[in-house]
């Protein structure tokens, strides 16, 4: 009989510590695989992050479950506001009273249950172009080309206190000049290193490329290296490129895209 008790505590014993273990180290496990974020970029792109994966929204019925729904918003990477969202070809912007508030600028809206850091951004005219000219040539293309893209923008994406420089630079859409090869290029210099993020060089059939724009920086899946939402914008009406990038062992690789 007394052997049985013995047994029993042990027992007891034992599932006291599993619950305390579930309780100190599952809780951090559980949240985590519970990570839900929505994420809208301009009037083009809807990615939903959940459980460590990503899905491209496009069904129309989906996206109008999203409608009055509230995000943080930003717009031209300035923090707007808490404001609910309503989608009719592009996306309005309401108050909890549902009046309808001004929208300027690039719009990127997130709605998660955790928080995510986005990192402001200043873009600037090239200052030195040693990189860009080594880059070109790298690709067979002039170094004396002209531009109707040519920025940089220098943003800490790996958070060791050191500042990344990222180069936006393209011929495409020229109005003043007719260039055998239109050029769409994106890069990162990290210690003197070039690391290719996005390049797209095709002979010039007069309206096709795209002008490279950086549209957000943020650090969806909480491992203190940003992302990076790199836009491209297309002639006339055709619907922009937004990619994600994220930097890896490997360099630069999309994520998700809404091509």
């Amino acid at each position: 009989m007394k052997k049985k008790k013995r047994y029993i505590v042990i027992l007891a014993v034992l599932a006291i510590y599993v619950v305390i273990m579930l309780l100190v180290l599952g809780k951090d496990m559980l949240v985590k695989n519970k990570d839900e974020a929505t994420i809208v970029v301009g009037d083009t792109s809807i990615w939903v992050y959940k459980d460590k994966g990503w899905t491209n929204i496009t069904n129309p019925q989906t996206i109008a479950s999203l409608n009055w729904t509230e995000y943080n918003v930003y717009l031209d990477n300035q923090e707007y506001g808490k404001y609910y969202l309503w989608n009719d070809d592009k996306w309005y912007l309401f108050d909890k009273n549902k009046k309808a508030i001004p929208r300027e600028g690039t719009l990127l809206a997130i709605k998660s249950n955790y928080d995510i850091k986005v990192k402001n951004f200043t873009p600037k005219n090239i200052r030195n172009y040693y990189h860009v000219e080594k880059v070109l040539e790298q690709n067979n293309l002039s170094t004396s080309s002209k531009y109707t893209v040519e920025q940089e923008v220098s943003i800490d994406i790996d958070n060791d206190g050191n500042n990344e420089t990222f180069y936006f630079v393209s011929n495409a859409f020229s109005l003043d000049y007719n260039p055998s090869k239109i050029f769409s290029i994106v890069f990162m210099v990290k210690n003197s290193k070039i690391y290719p993020i996005y390049t797209d060089i095709a002979p010039n059939t007069t309206n096709n490329g795209c002008k490279p724009y950086l549209s957000a920086v943020l650090d969806v899946d909480q491992d203190n290296i940003y992302e990076m939402v790199i836009s491209c914008g297309k002639y006339s009406t055709e619907t922009p490129s937004d990619m994600l990038y994220k930097l890896t062992d490997d360099g630069f690789k999309i994520v998700i895209s809404n091509q």
